[in-house]
């Protein structure tokens, strides 16, 4: 032990403080050292999400709903599932299709995404589920894919876990959805009708 002048004057004069400043020290620094990086607690829907949920969806039209989560990510799976849980129990026919995703989300968003396949040709209970699901404070994304096979199902996707604040830029919100909709609708109508 290597120890200073100082340090050997300090120690004679009082030894058992000296010893305690070290134990402390010693105690601080291996504390520092030990600590684990924190997980990330896992996504799930609360007690009041799903009552806002349910409400939201009650007496609504149903129709499919294909959720699609990694199979490599178990957090993703549980939050698939409640949400699964909660359309079932408001009637909506619900299909699980992780087996298709075989590559560990390499082709899901991070976070909750729905997606449809056209904006002219759109389900009807799509409308109705991303607003009861943004009513409650769930954060998700909303996407048109010509990729998708059905046009009268919606589709869910459940990616890894992210901040709520890194959505998208190319989502649109459900007014922006309606809008760029019925503009499309109206074009069409024009081009058909009034030529």
């Amino acid at each position: 032990m290597n120890l200073s002048y100082v340090h050997k004057l300090l120690l004679a004069a009082d030894p058992f403080s000296a010893m305690r400043t070290n134990f402390h020290a010693w105690r601080r620094n291996r504390h520092a050292n030990d600590q684990k990086p924190k997980r990330s607690r896992a996504r799930h829907l609360t007690c009041r999400q799903r009552e806002v949920i349910a409400d939201g969806l009650q007496n609504s039209t149903i129709g499919p709903v294909s959720i699609t989560a990694a199979a490599s990510d178990s957090e993703a799976i549980g939050y698939q599932n409640e949400i699964a849980n909660v359309l079932e129990e408001t009637g909506f026919d619900v299909k699980i299709d992780n087996a298709i995703e075989e590559a560990p989300a390499q082709g899901l968003p991070a976070g909750v995404e729905m997606t449809i396949k056209e904006t002219t040709v759109r389900p009807i209970h799509a409308l109705r589920i991303v607003t009861a699901f943004r009513r409650a404070g769930v954060t998700i994304a909303t996407k048109i894919s010509a990729l998708r096979r059905k046009n009268n199902t919606l589709y869910i996707s459940v990616g890894p876990k992210e901040s709520p604040l890194r959505v998208p830029p190319s989502t649109l919100t459900v007014a922006a959805w309606q809008s760029t909709s019925t503009a499309l609708v109206l074009a069409k109508w024009k081009e058909r009708f009034l030529r």
